[in-house]
Parts: structure tokens; C-alpha cells; sequence
């Protein structure tokens, strides 16, 4: 049997605030007894363990950690269903999650996807009711909570960083979408700020995992690819922000260097995590030839769309990662790639109805199902 009582002590310490010196002084010990008891190099006397466990309100199995196995297992199964189902079944998931943050209030690991999904929840969930039914203040203050809970007691980074991600998220979301619509941006400014001042905290792109991979010499070709590929893949992110005022025939050009570039990494047509970039890029560069009146170059482009679309619907091993870009909001959850492409070709991207009443466009848009 495995005893955890020094990371459960430590954990309900720091969750009550106190410091060791504190906690010797609460149960007459010394500091250095306390130190010992939370690294595990030795235990209170059997005697102290009730008055410890009811101080902390848990009982002395809880404080011994006995049932640590079984809730790690426990525990495991929500990561699972999160990692399976987030993106098939968010409601499930969703509701999932609420009971098991309840029930492990120190586990960063289900803390942080909580935090995440009650995130998504304000944005994929009606916003607006929410806040008029004044439920998007409840769940933005739970939020908060896990924020600031996991920034003052998690000491994994990926955790806090991640949590600072979606804090940002959080902030920008409630700045441009709820003062909009209240007609506030001034009163609201101190979201931005704040978002402002997380992202401040953020390490830079040079100190990412990716490029800091690079020094390492084992397996030197797939973590320079590694590094490329999150390159690439933030570089499309921000190039489609970058461009979006400019002419068509700029952002043309813009466009296909990315696709060239894309072409150069990926020889072999594996493209990866970059996958959804170039399935985009032909579907992009499709409407802004339209709109640059080269109908030959778009009806070029969408084909070349709607065959990769149907490729990466015939690939078993194409991955959620990818799936999720195309998945993200609520209308396109659960489509298929093709079923994608065929949505914004006939309903989204800029097309005039001559256009899309050729037999040429007829055939793309068959191709898709």
C-alpha cells in the first residue's frame, strides 16, 4: 500500500494558505518535523494523525493518501474521456467534468480542463443569454477561481501556462464580445489590461519546447521538423490576421508563399499538423482569385480543396489536432472535412451566383458529397 501523506499535507497546507512554520506552530511541533513530514522522510506520531485529518475536515485515509491509487485511476478515465470525446460529445463532457472538479479540487490535471471547457461554454453556449439570465457571471468567477488556484498552488508549468491561455481567452472574449454588445468598451478596459499583463508573463516564441528542441542532438531531423512545423502552423494563424485589409491580389500572394512553403517542408504530401493550413489555403485562395476575376485560378484552387478534403476523409490516422480546426464552433462540430468544405463553398466564401451556377463548380461541389 502507498502512503502520500507528505504530498496531502502539503497540498491542504498550501490550500489553506499557511506556511510550514504556521502549521508547526498550530500542532506544537517543530518546523523542521513539518518540513520532514511533507518531503516524506518521516511521519507525525500515529496519535496526531486524527487531529491533523480533522483540522483539514478529511479523514485519516484521505490525509494518508490510501486512496490515492484508485482516484488516480479514477482520474485517468476523465483525461481519457476527455482526450476521446471533447470534440464528439462536448455536452457529455462538459457535464462530466463539473462532477469531477468537484470531487478533486487538487487535481490541476481536471482543474484546468474544467477551466477550459466552462471557457468554451461561454463562447459556444449562447454568451448573451447567459448573461442575461446573469449565469455568464457565475461561470466567469469560476474561472477566475481555477485561475488564480492554479497560479498561486500548481507547480507545473505546462498547467500554469496553459491556464494563462485560456485566462487571456477568457479576458479578450468578455472585452470585445460582452462590452460590445452592452455598449461599455470603456468600463470594460481592464479586461484587455489584464489580458494584456498575463501575456506579458508568457515565455517567447524563441524559449518555446519546439525551438529549444533544436539543441537537441538525437533525432536532429524530426525535432528541427517538429520546430518547423509549430513555426509554420503559428505563422498561418497570424498571417491570416495580418493580411485581412489587404487587397486579394496581395493577400494572393501572401497565400501561395505559404502554400510554396508548405510544399517545400512537406515533399511527400504528409503534411501533418499543418494539414488543415493547406486544405485551407486552397479553399482561401480559391474565392480571393474569384474576387480578383481569375475564375480559371479559383476553380484550380477549389478542386484541389475538395480532393484534399477527400483525402484526409480517407486517412484513419488523420488526427483530432487537425480535426478540431474544422470542428471548433457549434455549427461545425461532428463534420467530416468534405462536409466542411462543401458548408463554406456554398454558403460562406464570397462567390457570385454565376459562378457557382457552372458545371465546372457544379462537379467540386459533387465531389464533396
Amino acid at each position: 500500500m502507498n502512503i502520500y501523506l507528505g504530498e496531502t499535507l502539503k497540498a491542504l497546507r498550501l490550500k489553506r494558505d499557511l506556511t510550514q512554520e504556521a502549521l508547526a506552530d498550530i500542532f506544537g511541533v517543530s518546523f523542521q518535523s513539518v518540513s520532514r513530514w511533507e518531503r516524506g522522510e518521516s511521519y507525525p506520531d500515529i496519535t496526531m494523525l486524527p487531529v491533523i485529518a480533522s483540522f483539514f475536515g478529511v479523514s485519516v485515509d484521505d490525509l494518508l493518501g490510501i486512496n490515492e491509487d484508485r482516484n488516480e485511476e479514477k482520474i485517468n478515465g476523465f483525461l481519457e474521456l476527455y482526450d476521446t470525446l471533447k470534440l464528439k460529445d462536448i455536452q457529455r463532457v462538459y457535464d462530466e467534468y463539473k462532477k469531477a472538479a468537484q470531487e478533486f479540487p487538487n487535481d490541476f490535471r481536471i482543474q484546468i480542463r474544467y477551466m477550459e471547457l466552462l471557457q468554451e461554454a461561454g463562447i459556444f453556449g449562447n454568451s448573451f443569454e447567459l448573461i442575461a439570465s446573469g449565469e455568464y457571471k457565475k461561470l466567469s468567477a469560476e474561472i477566475s477561481r481555477i485561475y488564480n488556484s492554479i497560479q498561486k498552488h500548481c507547480t507545473d508549468d505546462s498547467i500554469r501556462i496553459w491556464s494563462k491561455r485560456i485566462m487571456i481567452s477568457h479576458l479578450l472574449w468578455k472585452y470585445y464580445c460582452i462590452s460590445n454588445e452592452e455598449g461599455k468598451y470603456q468600463v470594460y478596459e481592464e479586461y484587455l489590461n489584464r489580458a494584456k499583463e498575463i501575456a506579458e508573463t508568457l515565455p517567447s516564441l524563441s524559449d518555446s519546447r519546439e525551438l529549444m528542441a533544436i539543441r537537441d542532438r538525437e533525432n536532429y531531423y524530426q525535432v528541427h521538423k517538429t520546430a518547423i512545423e509549430e513555426l509554420i502552423f503559428h505563422l498561418h494563424e497570424e498571417l491570416f490576421g495580418y493580411c485581412m485589409n489587404y487587397s486579394p491580389e496581395e493577400r494572393i500572394r501572401q497565400y501561395e508563399a505559404l502554400q510554396s512553403l508548405l510544399n517545400l517542408i512537406y515533399p511527400d504530401g504528409s503534411y501533418g499538423k499543418n494539414s488543415f493550413n493547406r486544405l485551407y489555403n486552397y479553399g482561401h485562395l480559391g474565392h480571393l482569385y474569384h474576387k480578383a476575376g481569375d475564375d480559371e485560378k479559383a476553380l484550380e484552387n477549389l478542386k484541389k480543396a475538395a480532393e484534399f478534403a477527400v483525402m484526409l476523409d480517407s486517412q484513419p490516422d488523420f488526427s483530432e489536432q487537425v480535426k478540431r480546426y474544422y470542428n471548433y464552433g457549434t455549427a461545425y462540430r461532428e463534420m467530416t472535412a468534405r462536409e466542411f468544405m462543401k458548408t463554406v463553398m456554398t454558403e460562406h466564401y464570397q462567390l457570385s451566383e454565376g459562378f457557382k451556377g457552372t458545371r465546372e463548380f457544379g462537379e467540386i461541389v459533387e465531389m464533396l458529397g
